[in-house]
């Protein structure tokens, strides 16, 4: 028995638990095949959260972060996302959006690409407020499914969302870049604690998931890659952090 669950968890990828705090997760291609399963360290459903991470992409239409899986009964319960600018040319920026049970608001806070960007989302299921941190700016309050739930029992994935219609994973938004510093609350953070999380400061942990005490499983070709060496915030003299390898 205990060799046929050991071979069922290396069919089904990759698993670890570490401290991921001088890693990313490296996802090569545009693949729906590619993604990384993460798990909470609380399931009960969250009517408060806080999720921030960090994403270096070349601009793409890409999902960041979903709850849920394909079978799950609510299609797209929470998932961050980016989409590209309708500028010309598109590719100089992009918005990022939040799903909350298959409804989508759009932000107006641009991020640039070639830069790791950091985001943040908070949200209050009391009151419906929603708010999204870019690198450190604030966007205009929004009010979201007030009085919804998120359940976490079906995990959390990096890398891919469902399509808004059916059950397979919409492959318009597979991730292709890098992931890292994935921390989620089941709290709404102040803004002055959010600064902290943009600033790195380890001791500032989420408390449903660590990135500092990562239990994760890889599916695909997604990889663990060194973080490149980065200052962040006001350490760079910018909103934005400045990499460089030592």
């Amino acid at each position: 028995m205990e060799m046929r669950f050991l071979c069922l968890l290396l069919f089904a990828g990759s698993m670890a638990q570490e401290d991921m705090d001088r890693n990313v997760f490296l996802f090569p291609s545009k693949t729906v095949g590619d993604y990384v399963v993460l798990t909470p360290m609380v399931t009960e459903p969250l009517d408060k959260l806080t999720v921030c991470l960090r994403s270096y992409t070349d601009g793409g239409r890409y999902a960041l972060l979903t709850v849920g899986t394909r079978e799950s009964k609510i299609r797209n319960m929470f998932v961050i996302l980016q989409d590209t600018s309708h500028s010309s040319p598109p590719q100089l920026y992009f918005y990022p959006a939040v799903y909350i049970n298959n409804t989508q608001v759009s932000i107006p806070a641009k991020a640039d690409v070639l830069e790791w960007n950091h985001y943040c989302v908070t949200w209050d299921s009391n009151t419906g407020v929603l708010q999204l941190w870019v690198n450190g700016k604030v966007s205009p309050r929004k009010v979201l499914k007030k009085g919804f739930s998120i359940d976490l029992r079906d995990g959390i994935s990096l890398g891919r969302m469902r399509r808004y219609y059916g059950t397979d994973w919409d492959s318009t938004f597979a991730f292709e870049g890098e992931i890292s510093d994935v921390h989620m609350w089941n709290e709404v953070l102040s803004p002055k604690t959010i600064r902290r999380v943009l600033l790195n400061d380890r001791d500032i942990n989420g408390n449903v998931i660590s990135w500092r005490s990562l239990n994760y499983t890889i599916n695909g070709d997604v990889i663990v890659q060194p973080k490149l060496q980065c200052r962040y915030g006001s350490e760079s003299g910018s909103s934005h952090s400045q990499c460089f390898i030592e």
